[in-house]
C-alpha cells in the first residue's frame, strides 16, 4: 500500500504558511482512500491554531488541501 503524508500548518493573514504542526502518515490502497481519510481526520486535528492542511503521496504531489474557515463557512 502507498503512503501519503497529511500536513498541517497555520497560514496566516498574510496567506503564508508557516511549518507543519502535523505530520501523520497515513497508509491507503490509493489516492481516493487517502482523501477519504484525510478528510475525515482533519475533523480530529487538536492542535486549534492550524487551519491549513494538505495531503501529498510519496513523490511530495499535493492530491488534497484544505482551510479550516472553508469548514466553518
Amino acid at each position: 500500500m502507498p503512503d501519503y503524508r497529511l500536513r498541517g500548518a497555520v497560514r496566516g493573514a498574510d496567506g503564508e504558511i508557516g511549518a507543519p504542526r502535523v505530520d501523520e502518515e497515513l497508509t491507503a490502497a490509493d489516492a481516493k482512500e487517502a482523501v477519504r481519510l484525510a478528510n475525515s481526520r482533519s475533523l480530529a486535528i487538536e492542535d486549534e491554531a492550524v487551519n491549513a492542511l494538505w495531503l501529498v503521496d510519496a513523490h511530495g504531489t499535493l492530491l488534497w488541501s484544505l482551510r479550516r474557515a472553508d469548514l466553518e463557512s
